[in-house]
């Protein structure tokens, strides 16, 4: 058992600087994963590899994670991954959050995938707003120069002397419009990465950077097939042979990219691992192949050769990984400061600060050294007073102490100067106030709202990065055999589970008070509505004035409210009555003010495979400000999908709304629910429902009508679910804003029991709709058309058939964004699906 020595140390404030060299580390994850001696001398041996590699592409899960972690694990390169968006537009296999709440998701389970094959993560700010046909419309969304901006500035911070893109930049048209203009701008961006005329303010504060090499990282999914990509000439390609097996890993680097890939389970992309040669192929971009070269790195200099005396820095790392003791790693520290002291006699540029960092970690892992800084609080705010427990340890038998330990840059400084015993404990506990100067850490390109091409992001600093910088930190400074290195620790959220364990988790700053919004889409009756609002406290004694920022056209009584809540966890409701004249928009949006700033909802987002998630999004009530009528006779059966945001609309309509499990089919009744509505990608998602066709047929024969929204052509599971031949494309109308016609203007569906017209299909969101039914029977009445520009009439946006004494409908229409969106005419529409006889 590991005793731990507990001492009880008396913290003096800091007088007097110390007169130490202090080196700083970067910023480590609460999971503290501490490197086996095989994983140093790995450290060791990338020490001599100067070289970096920026792979780019646009989605979370378009990286190629083999590609990466051969980079990063077997050719020890520097390398990142460079996702243009955060995934926002994608579906949702492991829950219900859509939107902005999916990509917090996606980029965490990214975060995840990197901590796996060890690459670096950036983003830019553009915004995944759903598939684009081609780069053309994406960059009308996007703004090209601001997006062209960001992977300019990452390539400056990030210095990359080689840029790998995905897609190819020549394939507009020919694939999703954001893989093409990712691979526009990779390209681009490399140009201008060294140009002084490319002067705009979101680069201020980078140098510029040039970039050697630019490749097309070409796979057979590019050309139809593997037997076409095998047979072709590949004499203008350069490969690399990503399968080797990575013994201080234990693994094949396949088997590490199939375990990185596999995070991304919201989009389902779980894979098996593989093992064996696997040959990656690279296109040349920037100019003709060389043919003299068959890899794609032959000929760079990526060694201590390209920094002015730094073959002394190489000679002493070769002579420590000859004599490097596997099972006596503290033995190589002395070797291992020698090198730092080389490093920091050569001038200062980026790879001197970087191998720098480098080598410092590498010290302290040799030294098994352990920090952390833990509360029993996952959840603070600004001016709150927090009980922290401080441990540190070096685990080797080396000579070691704590000399200082400060948290937060000067929030609480202590001086300790307590010898380190080899492999004995030091723990404490120390109080610390919560500076307002800390901020709040939920997600920060949330805090100003979701815009349509872009998030609107207000500091440089934030444009690239992952997360928000958590600025409640731990800094312990530890003497190493007479130098003294400062090492950085998030203070986390630390607990024991009975069935988990121990739990860590980040620890997150909010607002004092949040808004808990009854109904944050009301539909008024008479041009008027009671907007319930829940105001809740985070920390004690909040006060202050709740009130709306309404338009002229709405009339609010009372205009404010005064509240006090006394204790953290205090909960208020409080009602604004609210009057919309004719001058009014179908859709008002109202930002909800505390203090007249700016209000936030909170939620918790709980995953096993990423970290808790706590999102601020801004406090608003939508109004929909057009009447809907319902058939009140209509009772739902609803079967759940992928997710979606359906049932809560119907109910927000007043339909009654049970959800049922796809084993209810076989006794379903009309009697009971004269409406059966399956949820997005229901087919692709539940095994049950394989042999749904003749309970169908049965409930509809009885009365009963069944709506299916889209489904996916991939992982369908049964094409034979339809009263007559239905086969799904993967077809799309992404324009938004594309004409819609409607063929049949005396069906039901556009009468009863609201009048449908054109003006029904403004301002919806994203896409009109997605994988229309390309093949189906004439038997079907199609009752839309609509198309995106220049291409092909699409007639199956909703489809109808009488079966029996019911009806069939498909339609592959976006509901699940419209309705989530608060589009009026959605509205209308589906109620329309739902009650017409």
């Amino acid at each position: 058992m590991r005793r731990i020595l507990t001492k009880s140390i008396k913290m003096s404030h800091l007088k007097c600087p110390l007169l130490i060299l202090v080196v700083f580390l970067p910023f480590i994850s609460f999971a503290q994963k501490c490197k086996t001696s095989a994983e140093i001398l790995e450290g060791i041996k990338k020490l001599n590899v100067l070289g970096s590699v920026l792979y780019i592409a646009a989605h979370p899960d378009d990286e190629n994670t083999r590609l990466i972690s051969f980079l990063s694990k077997d050719m020890k390169l520097n390398t990142a991954y460079l996702s243009l968006t955060r995934g926002d537009g994608g579906q949702n296999l492991i829950g219900s959050e859509l939107d902005e709440k999916l990509g917090v998701i996606r980029t965490n389970e990214l975060l995840e995938a990197r901590k796996i094959d060890g690459g670096i993560q950036y983003f830019s700010r553009a915004n995944d707003f759903g598939y684009s046909k081609n780069a053309e419309e994406t960059f009308t969304i996007w703004n090209y120069d601001s997006v062209l901006c960001d992977v300019i500035r990452v390539i400056r911070e990030f210095k990359p002397d080689v840029i790998i893109n995905r897609f190819d930049h020549r394939s507009s048209g020919k694939t999703h419009g954001h893989h093409t203009a990712s691979a526009i701008l990779g390209l681009e961006a490399a140009k201008y990465a060294n140009s002084p005329l490319f002067k705009m303010d979101a680069l201020k504060g980078t140098e510029m950077h040039i970039v050697s090499r630019t490749y097309f990282n070409t796979s057979w999914f590019f050309f139809g097939g593997k037997e076409k990509f095998d047979a072709m000439d590949k004499s203008n390609l350069y490969h690399l042979d990503v399968g080797s097996y990575l013994p201080a890993y234990g693994y094949s680097n396949n088997e590490i990219a199939a375990q990185s890939r596999s995070m991304h389970k919201s989009q389902g992309f779980g894979i098996n691992s593989s093992r064996g040669s696997q040959l990656e192929y690279f296109e040349r971009l920037d100019q003709q192949k060389d043919k003299s070269y068959s890899n794609p790195f032959d000929g760079l200099d990526l060694s201590w050769t390209r920094i002015n005396g730094g073959g002394n820095v190489k000679q002493q790392i070769d002579s420590l990984i000859l004599d490097y003791n596997i099972q006596k790693p503290w033995l190589s520290i002395p070797r291992l400061q020698k090198i730092q002291t080389y490093i920091e006699d050569l001038p200062e540029n980026y790879w001197t600060k970087l191998k720098l960092q480098e080598v410092i970690g590498l010290i302290l892992d040799c030294a098994g050294f352990y920090a952390e800084a833990t509360t029993d609080k996952n959840i603070t705010t600004l001016g709150d007073t927090l009980s922290i427990n401080a441990e540190c340890i070096v685990r080797n038998p080396i000579e070691s102490r704590i000399v200082k330990f400060r948290i937060s840059n000067g929030l609480k400084d202590s001086l300790i100067q307590f010898q380190l015993s080899p492999n004995q404990a030091l723990t404490w506990k120390t109080r610390c106030v919560v500076s307002n100067s800390i901020g709040i850490t939920s997600p920060f390109w949330l805090w100003n709202g979701r815009h349509s091409g872009y998030y609107k992001v207000d500091a440089l600093e934030n444009y690239n990065r992952p997360l928000t910088k958590r600025n409640l930190t731990a800094s312990f400074y530890v003497e190493i055999s007479n130098k003294t290195y400062q090492v950085n620790r998030d203070i986390i959220y630390k607990n024991d589970d009975p069935v988990l364990g121990e739990v860590r988790q980040n620890l997150d700053i909010l607002p004092g008070i949040c808004i808990k919004s009854a109904d944050y889409l009301l539909m008024p009756e008479n041009n008027r509505a009671i907007i319930k609002l829940k105001a809740k406290a985070y920390a004690d004694n909040q006060n202050g004035s709740l009130s709306l920022k309404i338009p002229n056209c709405i009339n609010a009584n009372p205009w404010s409210h005064q509240f006090q809540l006394e204790k953290n966890g205090d909960e208020k409701e409080f009602e604004f009555i609210v009057e919309l004249d004719t001058k009014c928009k179908d859709l008002v949006e109202i930002p909800i003010l505390i203090n007249n700033a700016v209000s936030f909802t909170h939620e918790i987002i709980k995953y096993p495979h990423i970290p808790w998630q706590n999102i601020l999004l801004p406090a608003t009530v939508k109004l929909i400000n057009k009447p809907i009528v319902i058939n009140k006779k209509k009772r739902i059966a609803y079967i759940e999908g992928a997710g979606d945001f359906i049932d809560e609309a119907l109910e927000k309509m007043h339909y009654p709304v049970t959800k049922i499990s796809p084993s209810m089919l076989k006794e379903l009744r009309v009697d009971q629910y004269n409406v059966l509505i399956f949820g997005i990608r229901a087919l692709n998602t539940n095994l049950d429902l394989k042999t749904c066709k003749n309970d169908l047929i049965r409930y509809m024969n009885q009365g009963g009508k069944v709506i299916f929204q889209y489904n996916t052509t991939a992982e369908l599971i049964t094409d034979d679910f339809a009263p007559d031949t239905l086969g799904i494309s993967r077809d799309r109308v992404t324009d938004e804003y594309a004409q819609v016609r409607i063929l049949n203007p005396n069906h039901a569906i556009f009468n009863q029991f609201n009048k449908i017209n054109s003006d029904d299909f403004d301002n919806w969101v994203q896409e009109r709709g997605l994988y229309f039914p390309g093949k189906y029977s004439t038997a079907y009445d199609e009752l839309l058309s609509m198309s995106d520009p220049n291409e092909k009439e699409l007639r199956s946006g909703i489809l109808v058939k009488k079966v029996g004494k019911g009806y069939f409908v498909y339609s592959s229409l976006a509901w699940f964004r419209q309705l989530k969106a608060g589009v009026p005419g959605a509205y209308r529409i589906f109620s329309n699906l739902v009650s017409f006889e």
